[in-house]
């Protein structure tokens, strides 16, 4: 019975020390992780942007043009699901401890975008125009509301800020 007792508390001081080691949410990135405008400029834009090319249209003088690729446009397609892949991914990074800037909406807005990327991938697997158009909408959806929140703006954008009479949140300087 000794050692069963001393096996058992020996587990309860591991699994103590685990969750003691657990970063805190508002804490910096370990060193060698990219910083939150890193990861947007390096992973999230080109990979939103790449994705964006294989859906929807373009309205110029000339008409409208789609900008889907052909059912046989491989190399179009796996770009598209390449993209996708990373926006999904992506959520996850911006939800990392150290780069939540809080546990409240950054993450549901980093989930969001998650969730988002998984239908963008369905999406151009299944090399459907129409939920390709949609997939991009959600991601689109998912970046407009995080960035009303978490990125200051002037008083005259035309982006407006979300000033929540029940927020106390102040975006970074």
């Amino acid at each position: 019975m000794p050692r069963t007792a001393a096996f058992a508390a020996g587990l309860v001081l591991i699994a103590g020390a685990g969750a003691a080691q657990t970063p805190a949410s508002n804490t910096l990135p370990p060193p060698g992780l990219l910083p939150v405008k890193q990861v947007m400029k390096h992973i999230v834009n080109p990979a939103a942007e790449l994705y964006w090319k294989a859906g929807g249209e373009v309205d110029t003088a000339e008409g409208q043009t789609k900008r889907a690729p052909t059912a046989d446009d491989d190399a179009r397609w796996s770009a598209a699901v390449d993209a996708a892949a990373q926006l999904q991914e992506a959520g996850n990074l911006l939800a990392m401890p150290g780069r939540a800037r809080d546990n409240d909406k950054w993450v549901a807005f980093a989930h969001d975008l998650n969730v988002a990327g998984a239908q963008a991938i369905k999406a151009a697997e299944a090399r459907d125009p129409k939920a390709t158009d949609d997939a991009g909408s959600a991601l689109y959806n998912a970046c407009f509301e995080c960035h009303a929140r978490y990125i200051p703006r002037p008083a005259n954008s035309l982006y407006k800020h979300y000033n929540e009479p029940d927020s106390d949140f102040k975006p970074p300087k």
